[in-house]
């Protein structure tokens, strides 16, 4: 029996709520990153840090729950693995390891509007949900925001910048992949927590700590346990629960919209923590991104006359 609080939370505003939380933890995750990576840790150190935490925190609930000893529940092992490699550990390494080759603003800017991209068009072909002409218009002004916020950014910062920025495409090809796959099989939200941490972390931890020296010994204390919650508790455990909620209430493809957030969070939060400013075209980029969010959300549809 479902309790009325149940349904409290599964309503269109406490969805949406849910959706710009997880993108504003995800506009911090890079420039968290970046700033790990400038001073003492790499992005592999970055990714053990983060499944370490989450690991710690959702084995117990992988192992508790009736998913089986695999932990896979009703999924295949085909939906199983979608779910683990869109939002698990190949998502993690392009992402974190993009930064090593291109700014933190880069990844804000080109994962986001792939990801948006490559969900509405997969959502639309794959899991037959319709888009409107309103939500069409809606992607193509955030993309076209996207582009502006990044356009000066994406010239390039070094011959090897391109590297950074293919990974972050493949970055949100895979989170797309994640969300149409959590949509497509209806995934309960703790449960692709844990089967994304659990089975990522038994792939990750063997090869990383017979192939590859750590830095985190060398690390501070402060800078291990801010990392620690950015990566493990806010972006690994958190963000997935909030978005994956929101991807059973509204769809995946008004989900897609959130993570547009990040190069809006993004540019915000280097201003202080990173000592990046944004130029005046990043500026009228953020505001037409944000008037895109507005109409592909249906906050203005009651106000959008339709035809009969």
């Amino acid at each position: 029996m479902t309790s009325p609080l149940s349904h409290k939370l599964d309503t269109v505003p406490v969805a949406i709520i849910f959706g710009l939380i997880a993108a504003f933890i995800w506009g911090v995750w890079p420039v968290a990153s970046a700033l790990g990576i400038n001073q003492s840790l790499s992005a592999l150190d970055l990714t053990a840090l983060r499944f370490s935490v989450a690991g710690a925190i959702l084995l117990p609930l992988f192992w508790k729950n009736h998913w089986g000893f695999f932990g896979l529940g009703n999924l295949s092992w085909r939906a199983a693995l979608l779910v683990v490699t869109g939002a698990g550990l190949p998502y993690v390494l392009a992402g974190t390891g993009g930064l090593e080759f291109a700014p933190a603003g880069h990844f804000g800017i080109i994962t986001p509007s792939t990801q948006l991209a490559t969900s509405t068009i997969g959502s639309w072909l794959i899991l037959k949900e319709k888009q409107s002409a309103v939500r069409w218009t809606a992607v193509g002004i955030i993309l076209c925001g996207v582009f502006l916020t990044g356009w000066e950014g994406l010239q390039g910062r070094g011959e090897d910048t391109w590297i950074g920025d293919l990974m972050f495409v493949t970055a949100g090809i895979l989170w797309a992949i994640f969300t149409l796959s959590a949509r497509y099989w209806s995934v309960e939200t703790f449960h692709a927590a844990a089967l994304v941490t659990v089975w990522s972390s038994i792939v990750f931890f063997p090869v990383y700590f017979l192939f590859f020296e750590s830095g985190i010994p060398e690390a501070s204390l402060s800078e291990i346990v801010f990392q620690g919650v950015v990566q493990g508790l806010l972006t690994a455990v958190v963000a997935i629960i909030l978005y994956t909620r929101a991807i059973a209430i509204i769809g995946a493809g008004r989900s897609a919209v959130f993570p547009t957030l990040v190069p809006v969070t993004t540019i915000v939060l280097a201003i202080p923590i990173l000592g990046e400013y944004p130029t005046d075209i990043e500026i009228v980029g953020v505001v037409i991104v944000s008037i895109g969010m507005v109409l592909a959300l249906g906050l203005l549809d009651r106000f959008i006359p339709r035809g009969k």
